[in-house]
């Protein structure tokens, strides 16, 4: 049995439920004329880097004649719906609504591409699991090559799968790699305060120990865990932060996990990558 809402096929199965968007994704490949396209494996070129761009790129752009925020709008859609795996490419396209270029503009082309060899995937939740709740951290430090913010990613997964993520450009420069992985563990434990009490609401967990937070800086986990201050005065905003943090660590609320870099799932949501690590 399958309903469709917004735009979003659910797929009610014995043991499982799925999700996802290949109505959507067939109707957008159509309207650009990329339903024939040559299909690629990522969603960007790997170490792709998308700069503010030049009078002469975006005078090329707009002899095109599209509309550059309908089309970031149509992927957004589907980054927030049941496609994590394009949160990062839409985060780097979004910064250029008001001036967009022609590299911006076949780079959105390329995220068709991708999305051309791949309709089918969605996401399924499968009864079987256990009724679990895990959450992961992750930052790229000074991503930006213009302004040198850090770039925030977080997943928290329920049932075996994804429920929630995110990839947000840190709105402040991190003059550090543990500053930046503070703010994205401030925000990821934000998002677990949220999802905790919207599944108590609908009487989805029933389990009460700590959520495990999968997390890759080992000093940025004894800061959290340990009775440590950063006192400088530059630093007040961070303590807030990490007070902050710290305080759902002290209730028991999360469990901080150390996660080597290389087992971090979270890690497509912070930068482009291959192929192989983003299966």
């Amino acid at each position: 049995m399958a309903d469709l809402i917004l735009g979003v096929k659910i797929t009610h199965g014995d043991n499982f439920i799925s999700l996802d968007q290949q109505h959507f994704i067939e109707s957008l490949l159509r309207l650009y004329s990329m339903d024939k396209c040559k299909p690629v494996s990522t969603p960007l070129p790997p170490q792709a880097h998308m700069g503010p761009a030049s009078e002469d790129e975006m005078a090329i752009f707009k002899q095109l004649k599209v509309s550059y925020h309908s089309a970031i709008g149509s992927i957004n859609y589907l980054s927030t719906a049941t496609w994590p795996n394009l949160s990062y490419a839409v985060s780097s396209l979004y910064q250029f609504l008001e001036d967009p270029g022609i590299n911006h503009w076949n780079n959105f082309l390329h995220v068709l591409q991708y999305l051309n060899g791949s309709q089918d995937i969605g996401l399924v939740y499968s009864w079987g699991f256990k009724e679990e709740v895990r959450a992961y951290s992750d930052r790229d430090w000074g991503n930006c090559q213009e302004t040198c913010q850090s770039v925030t990613g977080f997943l928290v997964t329920f049932k075996g799968n994804l429920v929630t993520w995110k990839t947000r450009k840190q709105p402040t420069v991190s003059i550090s790699k543990a500053e930046a992985e503070y703010k994205a563990l401030c925000d990821l434990t934000l998002e677990i305060v949220w999802f905790r009490q919207w599944c108590n609401e609908c009487s989805l967990l029933t389990a009460t120990g700590p959520i495990p937070v999968h997390e890759d800086n080992q000093s940025c986990i004894r800061t959290v865990e340990g009775n440590s201050n950063l006192n400088q005065k530059r630093m007040k905003h961070l303590n807030i932060q990490l007070h902050f943090v710290k305080e759902f660590v002290k209730d028991s609320f999360i469990e901080l996990i150390y996660t080597p870099t290389e087992l971090m799932i979270a890690d497509f949501l912070t930068k482009s990558i291959n192929r192989l690590s983003l299966s």
